[in-house]
């Protein structure tokens, strides 16, 4: 038995260990985790069911922001369901109590990193060399191609689709595709959202709500007041609108 399991983690059932790989004494595991060989899991992490860590992962180490404090005790949440290739790095928050968060049903591919603060929701894939600086934000179903960079508080949005080699520096708004560096907000993600289930009438809406922003002669946070005043019934719009009103970088430019 080459792996190293320290006394105080816990282990759940049917999961299943592979050689050479380290489990620190703070790590809780939920049931039918699969670690293939050389996975380091470390710090305050827990990781719910079903999650699958490929050869050289290592999650939970410390935080790499310079403001650290020694003694602080930070944390790593992992829902279920995610995959973990190979060197993909997620690190835990800085200050004392806080957590970075995973939810269900990611794709991390290789050489992908999850900085300190990040909130993950599910259904995401972060592409190979894709990096996430501190406290990003990614929504469900985006996808984040790879050897991209998002810088620190930058979110994006439900379905959202990030071009490779991209530099992110502002809020991708949902359901658009961007591209560029820095990255620019081209056109609706119409592809992806069909794949999602999203019927034509439904994406036209979208469509026809984006030009609508576009051309406004008002500011974006005023076209958006707008759009939420006149579609509050309408699901994707208001959530549109509520992620402009809510954004801490600004919105990224509208290009073609």
């Amino acid at each position: 038995m080459t792996a190293i399991i320290e006394d105080g983690a816990v282990i759940g059932t049917d999961c299943v260990v592979g050689p050479y790989c380290h489990i620190g004494k703070d790590v809780q595991l939920g049931d039918g985790n699969l670690l293939h060989s050389h996975v380091s899991l470390m710090g305050s992490t827990v990781a719910g069911s079903g999650n699958e860590f490929f050869p050289y992962a290592c999650i939970g180490g410390r935080t790499e922001d310079m403001k650290f404090k020694p003694g602080a005790t930070a944390y790593v949440e992992i829902g279920d369901g995610n995959v973990f290739r190979e060197y993909c790095t997620v690190n835990a928050a800085t200050d004392d109590g806080a957590t970075t968060r995973i939810a269900d049903h990611n794709m991390f591919l290789s050489d992908s990193h999850v900085g300190h603060d990040c909130q993950i929701g599910s259904h995401i894939v972060l592409g190979c060399g894709s990096k996430l600086a501190g406290h990003v934000h990614i929504d469900d179903c985006a996808t984040v191609n790879g050897m991209t960079g998002v810088i620190q508080f930058v979110r994006l949005g439900k379905y959202a689709f990030i071009g490779a080699t991209n530099k992110v520096t502002k809020d991708i708004l949902p359901f658009m595709i961007a591209e560029g560096n820095p990255s620019v907000i081209r056109i609706v993600n119409t592809i992806g959202l069909e794949r999602k289930g999203f019927d034509a009438p439904r994406i036209r809406r979208i469509q026809s709500a984006m030009r609508q922003l576009s051309k406004s002669p008002e500011s974006l946070q005023a076209a958006a007041q707008a759009l939420h005043a006149t579609h509050a019934d309408d699901v994707d719009l208001r959530e549109i609108a509520e992620f402009i009103a809510g954004s801490r970088t600004g919105i990224a430019k509208m290009g073609h």
